[in-house]
């Protein structure tokens, strides 16, 4: 079927509020009172709609959802802070993620590489200006932004553009690609640049068994196997934030040399399953969770074009 020019400018003008407009405009006021605007904002079915009702449907599947109407409201609340967080990154200062974070653990000390990795959950940007801050470069992972992908889809992918530019200027290195294998990844280890990313959907190969909320499931393994070649630790992380407040948490966990890899994919398991079960309405990709779960009937997934980006 033809997308229509109605659809496409449709489109567009969701974007443009969603991801543009509402988020720059919540970023230029005082936290308290973005914080309350958007929380406000959040409540409106409007906003993110397709994405939240096909994540609150999912997560209900799943035994996860006590109040549906709340668990859309934080999902979208997530969303919307999500883009804010972009634009607080370009315009503030590490003042004011000290004045509305609070930090627990610490990023290693000394100047070695590391392999920080989450889970697509949260609210995370603001953890690479944390992770700036302790004196290391860090190169973010991700698929290539490719314009033919993003056909009839102009403002975001300036907006991934934009994205994809905070996360370089703040690493202070270029982006590496997945798709150019671990080579370009060993070489930025072996330079002492750090390797940003997130564990993304199963199904490309090299998955291994683990449990998750109580199930058989499966987690891509890569960056645990680039790690131990590498012999570099992975330091997994998490940023959320209270609904009620607004304030952010980052939790830095204590970093894990990989000399066996089912333990290192058991805590890697471990650390997810205590996301899920603190916030499920923080993760973005329960659109994708039978991928994870291994349900035998689930079709096959593809990532949508928000969610090929690095942070």
């Amino acid at each position: 079927m033809m997308d229509s020019r109605k659809n496409r400018l449709r489109r567009e003008l969701r974007v443009l509020v969603e991801r543009w407009l509402v988020p720059a405009l919540i970023a230029l006021l005082p936290w308290s009172i973005g914080f309350r605007i958007a929380r406000r904002l959040a409540r409106w079915p409007w906003f993110f709609r397709e994405r939240v009702d096909a994540t609150v449907a999912i997560a209900q599947r799943y035994g996860m959802v006590d109040d549906a109407g709340r668990f859309a409201a934080e999902q979208r609340l997530y969303h919307l802070v999500d883009h804010i967080d972009l634009f607080l990154l370009k315009w503030r200062s590490d003042r004011y993620l000290d004045r509305h974070f609070d930090i627990e653990g610490d990023w290693p000390a000394g100047e070695g590489a590391l392999i920080t990795l989450s889970f697509h959950w949260g609210a995370g940007f603001w953890a690479l200006r944390s992770l700036r801050r302790s004196g290391r470069r860090f190169a973010g992972l991700s698929v290539r932004t490719d314009p033919q992908s993003f056909a009839g889809h102009t403002l975001l992918h300036r907006y991934a553009l934009l994205r994809n530019a905070e996360v370089i200027r703040t690493g202070a290195h270029d982006l590496v690609y997945i798709g150019d294998g671990p080579r370009p990844m060993l070489r930025a280890l072996q330079a002492g640049t750090c390797l940003l990313t997130s564990i993304d959907v199963p199904g490309v190969g090299g998955e291994m068994p683990v449990r998750l909320l109580d199930r058989d499931a499966q987690l891509p393994s890569g960056m645990i196997k680039l790690a131990e070649k590498a012999q570099v630790p992975i330091v997994f992380f998490a940023v959320w934030l209270d609904p009620a407040t607004g304030r952010r948490k980052l939790r830095i966990r204590e970093p894990l040399q990989v000399t066996d890899r089912e333990a290192a994919m058991r805590f890697a398991a471990s650390h997810l399953d205590w996301m899920l079960r603190s916030a499920p309405a923080a993760w973005h990709f329960w659109a994708y969770a039978d991928a994870f779960f291994r349900r035998a009937e689930s079709p096959e997934t593809t990532l949508d074009l928000e969610d090929q980006q690095p942070a």
